[in-house]
């Protein structure tokens, strides 16, 4: 791996060298975004916001099918497509169930998903008897060739719905793996994925909440102008005053991220998070009397900040010494590049000279590091947040992966 590569993934920045772009990614994350979302806020989030008790009724699921399956939790249960196939004539409408809890398994007529409606049947045999409980299976749109030949010879009782398009299992987050939903009586798609084990708890869990009232319909999914209600965007403070000592590159993408080595290991991965960049040395008075407030800094604002101190001497290391310097006098990282590749990029004509950086590597904000307020640093990680959050919105639908992939334009 490229030196360049090695050193910016230290950091926490992944770097595109072909074109000089930035992303800010993990190994462990996908490289669609759904980083976003950690675990426990995509568990949580296909209960509909239920207790924590009710989140152990969930199966485990990998994080692009719990992304989609968050998604789709928590809003009415999109009505089945006009003109639905359904197995052995007509199925119901989610509007002639409302009142009632609805179970939908997804399932397939070959894989596991073959078995999908067997073991609903057997999961649900202590309920058989419940009038208040309806049972939909919906085939997804995989391995139909002879779908209809072996569903009947399927020990399946419900209407199976046969999503041709997979266009309702799009918007029900469900994909490849057989999926077992609920929806409560108000007509929400509440729980998303539960597991086996506990689908009894959960049914009887909703039955015992009282039917709708008169004009108690679902939650609609917010309309486009709607979701920018629900996700306004926080922008970065305005560009104000000149810059001293360096060019002014605000507004610009940075060059990319570039050092020699670590003398102090950088706080943390700096994936999604603002990044300061202080241009210093160990002969410079003013830069020493910074590090207390870049410290104070990096203190406050450690779960959204990261801050590094760049040096390009020569003889760093001696110096640092020589100048009775301390690691412990730094609560940050510090690097050196004696080729002062983004110095020069910033045109440094002074230190100590800050840059902030967002999770975009754009610049944000150029200047004497004394100058950078706690208020002002909070101004950028507010924005920033909403930046970073843009890629998995509230009230978004889930992905078109079925689309996609019948399109031939991805899964």
């Amino acid at each position: 791996m490229p030196r360049r590569e090695l050193f910016a993934i230290a950091l926490g920045l992944s770097l595109l060298c072909t074109d000089g772009s930035l992303h800010a990614e993990t190994a462990a994350e996908p490289s669609s975004g759904e980083g976003a979302i950690n675990d426990s806020q995509l568990r949580a989030e296909r209960t509909s916001g239920g207790d924590r008790s009710e989140q152990v009724w969930l199966e485990r699921l990998n994080r692009a099918d719990a992304l989609a399956a968050s998604k789709a939790a928590g809003w009415a249960a999109p009505a089945f497509p006009d003109g639905a196939r359904w197995f052995s004539g007509s199925g119901p409408t989610l509007e002639e169930l409302r009142g009632k809890v609805v179970v939908i398994q997804t399932m397939s007529t070959k894989g596991p998903g073959k078995s999908a409606g067997s073991r609903l049947k057997r999961t649900l045999r202590n309920l058989q008897d419940e009038n208040d409980l309806a049972v939909i299976a919906v085939h997804i749109p995989q391995n139909l060739d002879r779908a209809e030949v072996i569903i009947d010879s399927m020990d399946i009782s419900a209407p199976i719905l046969i999503d041709e398009q997979g266009t309702w299992c799009d918007l029900i987050g469900a994909y490849e793996k057989p999926l077992t939903h609920l929806i409560d009586r108000r007509g929400n798609l509440r729980y998303t994925g539960v597991s086996s084990s506990k689908l009894e708890k959960a049914v009887r869990h909703l039955l015992d909440e009282p039917a709708p009232g008169e004009g108690e319909g679902p939650r609609a999914r917010p309309t486009a102008e709607e979701l920018e209600k629900l996700n306004p965007k926080t922008p970065f403070p305005a560009t104000t005053g000149s810059v001293r000592s360096a060019a002014d590159r605000r507004n610009q993408v940075a060059a990319p991220f570039y050092v020699e080595s670590y003398f102090l290991p950088a706080a943390g991965d700096a994936t999604g998070k603002i990044v300061i960049l202080d241009f210093w040395a160990t002969w410079c008075g003013p830069c020493i009397r910074a590090i207390p407030h870049m410290n104070e800094i990096q203190n406050r604002f450690g779960s959204e900040v990261i801050c590094l101190g760049i040096s390009d001497e020569k003889n760093f290391k001696t110096d640092f010494t020589v100048r009775k310097l301390k690691k412990s006098d730094f609560d940050y990282g510090l690097a050196v590049d004696t080729s002062s590749r983004l110095k020069n990029f910033f045109e440094v004509r002074g230190i100590p000279h800050a840059v902030v950086l967002s999770s975009d590597w754009v610049v944000r904000w150029q200047g004497n590091p004394m100058s950078l307020t706690n208020q002002m640093v909070q101004d950028f990680v507010d924005a920033n947040a909403s930046l970073t959050e843009r890629r998995n919105p509230l009230g978004e639908l889930p992905a078109t992966r079925w689309k996609n992939r019948l399109t031939g334009k991805g899964s």
